[in-house]
């Protein structure tokens, strides 16, 4: 995917959520876009999902405008998983399989497994046939956001996008899930998160404040480098110190 000096306006507010930002990510790559609150992280994933007005010319997915896509073929090359992703009253199978409702029972374990839900699901008296509440109510956050992610990942859209989709997983899990992911070669991986230690692990990092691209690198090459980044990272560690 690339964006060729995107730049996205919501209506009534005076600058650019994102402005003039300009990256390319190579297939099969797993990157991290990070930044502070606001920074508009969150209005990149939708604009990959067309969910805020994408100006033409300034988002492509191999090579193609997304413009120039219909709505269909855009969601089968992207799959995008939100904070909170929502969960029907349904069986955890049928919660897997939303994107493809015909898909064996094979490909729901498989998704579950490299979602790192398949130990829950294992403790739970009916298994994949366990009845999930509206939204998702009778699940942990952690196990909603694993649901979510595993619905995306038995679709197997070439990107995947992930929007803060491991906030509620411990690092070990996160760190788990991403390694499982990075195994299929045809996947590339977009992460946005504010969780800094899962980012270290990508291939490539975005440093994203207000709305414009001001670092990017590997973690290693951030963190020897002054700049937001290196200053997010510190933040975190005396966070993590903290709560320990």
């Amino acid at each position: 995917m690339e964006a060729r000096h995107l730049t996205i306006h919501y209506e009534g507010n005076g600058r650019p959520v994102l402005d003039d930002l300009s990256f390319r990510i190579e297939a099969g790559e797993l990157v991290a876009v990070v930044g502070p609150v606001g920074c508009g992280k969150t209005t990149l994933a939708r604009a990959l999902g067309r969910m805020v007005e994408v100006p033409a010319g300034q988002l492509f997915l191999d090579g193609v405008d997304v413009t120039a896509l219909t709505l269909a073929d855009l969601r089968r090359s992207v799959a995008l998983v939100p904070q909170e992703g929502y969960l029907f009253t349904a069986s955890l199978a049928d919660n897997l399989r939303y994107g493809d409702p015909d898909a064996a029972l094979e490909r729901v374990e498989e998704a579950a497994r490299q979602a790192r839900l398949e130990g829950d699901i294992k403790g739970f008296p009916d298994g994949y046939d366990t009845l999930v509440g509206e939204r998702g109510i009778t699940l942990s956050g952690g196990q909603r956001q694993r649901t979510a992610l595993g619905r995306a990942l038995l679709v197997e859209a070439p990107l995947l996008v992930l929007d803060d989709a491991l906030a509620s997983v411990d690092n070990t899990t996160a760190a788990e899930i991403l390694r499982s992911v990075r195994q299929q070669q045809r996947r590339t991986v977009l992460m946005i998160s504010h969780q800094l230690s899962a980012a270290a692990a990508c291939d490539r990092i975005l440093v994203i404040e207000a709305g414009r691209l001001v670092q990017q690198g590997t973690h290693q090459e951030l963190v020897e480098q002054a700049g937001p980044y290196r200053r997010l990272w510190e933040r975190e560690q005396v966070e993590r110190l903290q709560v320990a």
